[in-house]
């Protein structure tokens, strides 16, 4: 039984998600997991002014939060007739990144499907500041970013964009695959590079990964050549049917410091187009 993990704050975007998991998953047997992480708001208090507090602070946003994920989870009890689905709620007094960590660990979760929500400027180039922090630091299981006018098609085509200068793990493209054959779709390969420029280590890469692929499917994958992320970004603009996945290679010192990001968060939001964050 498959265990998918959506971190929700109750807004469209939280039910866009999910909406879109429900339908992805409607042929297996799933446990979804519906959380919500909250924090009290204790700014201007000093430690007298929290020894005086009234409980009323603490245990509000507590209530709240229990409160709406037992109407998440009600309204999907009674709307979803699928049989093979079951929804549960979650509720972590934390930050969002650990309170993901956690519940990844605990209840053995098999993917995280994320709401790929914008910034609150409305700006299309960056995601908001929890959805970057989620990609840079949730590797423990793949991470599925759904744009809120994402739709779940019939049979979708999965692009495996990579540079291939790194072996890309077997054990990631096999939870990777897993994802293909539940939504039964079709393989695409994106190298992104000139077909002229690449090096001996990245052809020796990209045919491994492709032999690899066909073994599965048992039948040719096309192999695509984009030069860089913006024409990718691009690509993916025109082809709203299919779902980009993205190896993040392991973080490095700068980026453990928050001084860089990911590719995947420097990609920023496909407006209509989902996005598999897969891990080294």
């Amino acid at each position: 039984m498959k265990k998918i993990l959506i971190p929700i704050d109750f807004k469209r975007s939280s039910y866009d998600a999910i909406d879109y998991a429900v339908k992805f998953f409607k042929k297996e047997e799933c446990q979804f997991f519906f959380l919500n992480a909250y924090t009290y708001d204790v700014n201007g208090f000093n430690a007298i002014h929290l020894l005086q507090a009234n409980d009323n602070i603490f245990e509000k946003p507590r209530h709240t939060s229990e409160i709406s994920l037992g109407q998440a989870v009600n309204k999907y009890i009674h709307n979803n007739s699928n049989e093979k689905h079951r929804f549960n709620a979650i509720s972590e007094c934390s930050s969002l990144v650990d309170a993901i960590k956690k519940t990844i660990k605990e209840v053995e979760i098999d993917l995280v499907v994320l709401p790929g929500k914008d910034n609150a400027n409305k700006s299309m180039e960056r995601y908001s500041k929890n959805t970057r922090s989620i990609i840079d630091n949730i590797r423990e299981c793949p991470v599925l970013i759904i744009p809120s006018s994402a739709k779940m098609h019939e049979n979708p085509k999965f692009v495996l964009a990579s540079y291939f200068g790194l072996d890309l793990p077997k054990a990631e493209l096999e939870n990777w695959y897993s994802l293909i054959k539940t939504a039964n779709g079709s393989i695409k390969i994106v190298t992104l590079s000139s077909k002229e420029g690449l090096s001996e280590l990245q052809k020796a890469n990209q045919s491994k990964v492709h032999s690899h692929l066909e073994m599965h499917v048992k039948k040719p994958i096309k192999i695509e050549y984009i030069e860089n992320a913006a024409a990718l970004k691009k690509f993916a603009k025109h082809h709203s049917d299919y779902i980009i996945c993205l190896m993040d290679r392991k973080p490095d010192f700068w980026r453990k410091l928050g001084i860089t990001h990911s590719r995947i968060t420097d990609l920023g939001p496909l407006p209509s187009t989902p996005v598999i964050a897969l891990h080294r």
